[in-house]
């Protein structure tokens, strides 16, 4: 037992030197500053938490509108390339496999359009990552059967090639949502514009 009946402090000099009584901590110049406390380190870790748990969310939603505007995008230029196609092929809708997998005879429509769209890239959806529909099909988008070698005049979409409702090019699944919800899917349409089917 020391003397006088006190404890003996299990702090060093040193550290007792460095970190006063109060949280206050002595810098090396002789002055004092107040450290945190573990309550308010605490409540900033809390905050900090709370705020990361409100971004994310909102990151992700908003990476997923930023990746179907770029596949929407893309389908408008595709749209355009099977456009010029037409024209070039006494307007004929392309010969193309609807699941290349599947036909295995017949090119894909990245083949047919390869010409006028340049970049195999441009036939990929920025959204199709999970199931990668390019990696096994050369295409993230669906080509219609019915279209395959079609003249234009004479298919359904007859003289009106601005039909503004006859979709002709769409994503293999819904990449952008949940399947029923508008915007899971993008469709291209026979007049070159791209949206939801209604």
């Amino acid at each position: 037992m020391p003397v006088g009946g006190r404890l003996k402090s299990s702090s060093t000099p040193d550290s007792m030197g460095r970190m006063g009584l109060h949280g206050r901590i002595r810098c090396g110049d002789g002055s004092r500053r107040r450290a945190f406390t573990l309550v308010e380190l605490l409540v900033v870790v809390a905050v900090v938490s709370s705020l990361l748990g409100i971004l994310v969310p909102v990151v992700g939603k908003a990476r997923a509108y930023a990746r179907r505007g770029a596949c929407r995008s893309q389908l408008h230029s595709i749209g355009m390339a099977l456009r010029m196609y037409v024209d070039d092929n006494r307007n004929r809708m392309p010969v193309a496999a609807q699941l290349p997998s599947k036909e295995p005879n017949l090119p894909t429509i990245t083949e047919v359009l390869l010409p006028y769209v340049k970049e195999r890239e441009t036939m990929r959806c920025p959204a199709d990552r999970e199931d990668s529909y390019f990696e096994k099909e050369g295409t993230s988008y669906e080509y219609p059967h019915y279209l395959r070698g079609m003249p234009v005049d004479r298919s359904f979409l007859g003289k009106r090639w601005g039909e503004t409702n006859t979709p002709v090019l769409w994503d293999f699944r819904p990449f952008h949502g949940r399947e029923g919800r508008p915007g899971a899917m993008n469709f291209l349409f026979g007049d070159g514009h791209v949206g939801d089917l209604e």
